[in-house]
């Protein structure tokens, strides 16, 4: 009898053989580092995991799944569809058989379809390029430590703050994050009832900062608490006294704090009074809809730089469609609309890209000089909201 081989999304009562077959293929063993713990926000019962996944049995049989989550990111007055690939798993058994090149290409398909404006993953550079990924945005990493404070202070100033362990029953404090949090000029989307979990994500320790009960802000370790996926504050005033409450609880020399260009306050703060700092790719990204991820992600760098004036009209074979799109700043406004006139440069994707998207372009030189220095867009995605 011929294999019978099936691809489809999952349902509810295959959630224990999926998380079976994830586990066994990242050779995640202990319970610490299971799927379920260290990324809840998509693995628990009510977020249906088996639903979000591409399964592929054969004959029945389980044998590789690949996971797409949507979402949104709110990008100052834009709304961006975004979807997220992960997971991406084959039985140790039937690798090389090239189920996960099936399971992909099913993704992606049903990812154009969605009408998503673009999508992002973790993983192998060269690998996804194949399906039209590469890296892109930027954050900064800053290294701050128990030297920066004394050369300021000239002692081993303590934080004026306490800090407390977030746990899931502590919807004041969520409520009070997730309402900072919103208040955001870029945000991805989280609600009170799913800050927990998201907090959570790559098995992190979000912490809450208070004076006495009066609550100040919270900061997100990692595993390791050596670097902070993300800082959040009341009021700007306070970010020092937050930052030295982070560097006393992760009980070393020094921690990395990682920080989006936007955030300009923190960014102002770290970059004044860190060790050093890195700028770097803040994921692997592939834009479905360059048109409207371009706006949003320009609009929102108006909001933090001054923009040249300029205009140009770009035509790019993208992994989705072709567009050809005119991008005009004047006196700091922005907008991007379709066009039928003479482009000034013609791309295919990838090389796309990495144009408005990477640190690096060999093409950029190629645009009129006021232009080129719009790129790369500052299009970001903290760790939390990975998938």
């Amino acid at each position: 009898m011929s294999d019978y081989l099936h691809m489809r999304h999952g349902n509810d009562s295959q959630k224990e053989e999926l998380m079976a077959l994830l586990n066994k293929t990242f050779g995640f063993t202990t319970d610490e580092e299971k799927f379920e713990t260290l990324i809840p926000k998509l693995y628990n019962d009510e977020y249906h995991p088996a639903q979000n996944n591409i399964i592929l049995d054969v004959n029945g049989e389980m044998r590789a799944a690949v996971g797409v989550y949507y979402g949104s990111f709110f990008v100052g007055d834009e709304k961006l569809k975004t979807a997220g690939i992960g997971n991406v798993a084959t039985h140790p058994d039937y690798q090389g058989e090239g189920y996960m090149k099936f399971c992909m290409a099913l993704a992606m398909d049903e990812i154009k379809q969605s009408m998503a404006d673009i999508a992002m993953l973790g993983g192998a550079r060269q690998r996804y390029a194949h399906y039209g990924f590469e890296h892109g945005g930027a954050k900064y990493e800053f290294t701050y430590g128990q030297e920066n404070v004394r050369r300021k202070f000239f002692c081993d100033k303590k934080s004026k703050f306490t800090a407390k362990l977030i746990e899931k029953t502590d919807k004041d404090i969520l409520e009070k994050i997730t309402e900072i949090y919103n208040s955001r000029i870029f945000k991805a989307e989280r609600t009170t009832d799913t800050m927990y979990d998201i907090l959570k994500t790559w098995n992190a320790n979000p912490y809450a900062v208070f004076d006495g009960v009066e609550f100040k802000g919270w900061y997100v370790f990692n595993k390791e608490t050596d670097c902070t996926f993300e800082l959040g504050f009341v009021n700007a005033e306070d970010i020092e006294d937050i930052v030295i409450s982070a560097l006393e609880i992760c009980g070393k020399k020094q921690f990395k704090i990682s920080a989006a260009p936007f955030e300009i306050q923190l960014c102002k703060f770290l970059g004044l009074n860190c060790e050093n700092y890195n700028i770097i790719h803040s994921e692997m990204y592939n834009i479905m809809c360059y048109e409207n991820v371009i706006r949003a992600f320009l609009k929102l760098k108006s909001k933090f730089n001054k923009l040249n004036d300029g205009e140009c009209v770009l035509f790019i074979e993208g992994n989705k469609l072709h567009e050809q799109i005119k991008i005009t700043v004047k006196d700091n406004n922005v907008t991007v609309c379709e066009t039928d006139e003479k482009p000034d440069l013609a791309l295919k994707h990838l090389d796309a890209m990495r144009l408005v998207a990477g640190l690096y372009s060999d093409r950029r030189n190629e645009l009129p000089a006021a232009c080129a220095s719009w790129f790369p867009l500052p299009i970001y995605v903290a760790p939390s909201d990975t998938v």
